[in-house]
């Protein structure tokens, strides 16, 4: 996310835009189909949606009993309050796939690129010298992995880090757990800079799921019904699964790459060794969210806004206020910090969420908190993370990820997107693009 009280620093610019189409399906499944696809995320439903309007015949699988992947609002949780539990953007919106459908299908979206932001030191407001140290920190911290990834290095980001600066911690977390999902030791800098820059970002009101399940609820889809095993050997495909096999020419997918590192399912004959280097190369990072409902209490803070603290450590926890103006404010942590709590319970997160805030706005808090929540990607079987990021001296892993192997078995979603990787608007841009390679060998 682009700093509010820093300039970004822009990383290299991308061209163009992917449109999607908006057609109505009839809900039925193809018997020995042209393709099977494997997850119903942003990516499987824009590969499917892509080969039908092709005339191509598709069944989709998906293990969840939704569909939507990592893309899910919680309507019910917090009194009709819309809450992504995961993505909750529109990254890079001028290129994002989903903005036009969003627009098309007048949904309430909110630029939340300059929002303001509320920085204390313990339970004070940070003074001016202060917030200087902490942009001084922001800026020379991103500036050393910028030019580290543009030089072509790839190594992990905390080895170029100016741990010596007051407020590195702050900057740190910002940079490596609440958007890359991992701590600075455990992502490469040039994977880093080759990331698209997310602004424009864009909010949508009624929650980033709700677009993505509008968007598939007429494309056929199999629920409950999680891949077992892939066999590729000879000519097409079968996918074993509990409730049949399915067999098609060719198979996409699409899962989360936690889900292929656990060997989840089995592919018979096994995944060549570079494709298997490749996942291994990508492991998922966790960015949790723990929603925290009030009463009303606004606690003097605008809505839309950003509340920070100066941290010692990037087990931190900084929170997003009253978006578009709901009685909610949203924790965000990640790395190891997350993937502790995670193991720990969703009472563990909000109560982690809870003594954060406390500590800037005292223990009146408590008395207008109505309710809270933590996110569990990290459990999630069918995900075990929340999106892909090469480790320090993996880069190649990116482009290795999006070979086809034997042209039968394709791969797509976020992990596969490139330099809009770890977005469902990347997610979707994969799933089109696939879709559209394999049209040209189906012929």
């Amino acid at each position: 996310m682009q700093h509010p009280l820093s300039p970004s620093l822009t990383r290299r610019a991308v061209l163009g835009g992917l449109a999607a189409l908006a057609l109505p399906f009839p809900r039925a499944f193809a018997q020995d189909p042209d393709v099977v696809i494997i997850g119903a995320g942003a990516a499987g439903l824009a590969a499917a949606r892509t080969l039908i309007d092709k005339g191509r015949s598709v069944v989709v699988i998906e293990a969840r009993d939704r569909i939507g992947g990592r893309a899910w609002t919680d309507n019910t949780s917090f009194a009709g309050i819309p809450f992504d539990h995961g993505c909750s953007w529109l990254h890079t919106s001028n290129k994002n796939p989903w903005t036009p459908i969003a627009k098309d299908w007048n949904y309430s979206l909110e630029n939340h690129d300059n929002a303001d932001e509320t920085v204390f030191v313990g339970n004070r407001h940070a003074n001016d010298g202060e917030l200087t140290a902490y942009g001084r920190a922001w800026d020379k911290l991103r500036g050393a992995i910028s030019a580290a990834g543009r030089a072509g290095k790839d190594v992990s980001a905390a080895s170029v880090s100016p741990r010596s600066e007051s407020w590195i911690w702050v900057a740190e977390s910002w940079t490596g757990p609440m958007s890359m999902g991992k701590d600075l030791e455990d992502f490469s800098c040039k994977d880093w800079w080759n990331l698209a820059d997310d602004d424009p970002n864009l909010m949508i009101k009624e929650g980033f799921g709700t677009l993505v399940a509008r968007y598939g609820q007429e494309i056929p889809v199999k629920l409950s019904t999680p891949a077992k095993r892939v066999q590729w050997s000879g000519s097409g495909v079968t996918v074993e699964t509990d409730a049949g096999t399915i067999k098609a020419k060719i198979c996409i997918v699409t899962v989360p790459l936690g889900v292929l590192a656990a060997e989840k399912i089995a592919f018979d004959p096994p995944l060549p060794d570079w494709k298997k280097d490749a996942i291994a190369g990508l492991p998922m990072g966790l960015l949790a969210k723990a929603p925290l409902q009030f009463d009303g209490e606004t606690f003097g803070l605008p809505k839309n806004s950003w509340l920070t603290y100066k941290a010692d450590s990037t087990e931190a926890c900084f929170f997003l206020v009253r978006p578009f103006g709901f009685d909610m404010m949203i924790g965000f942590l990640g790395g190891k910090c997350a993937w502790d709590l995670t193991k720990q319970g969703d009472a563990a997160g909000v109560d982690f969420a809870k003594e954060k805030l406390r500590a800037m706005l005292g223990s009146d808090m408590d008395k207008h908190f109505l309710r809270g929540g933590f996110t569990g990607w990290g459990r999630d079987p069918w995900s075990l993370g929340s999106y892909a990021s090469a480790k320090p001296g993996s880069y190649p892993a990116r482009a290795a990820m999006r070979k086809p192997v034997e042209n039968r078995l394709f791969f797509a979603g976020e992990a596969c997107a490139g330099e809009f990787a770890e977005t469902c608007g990347g997610a979707m841009r994969s799933g089109l693009e696939t879709a559209a390679t394999v049209e040209t060998l189906l012929g």
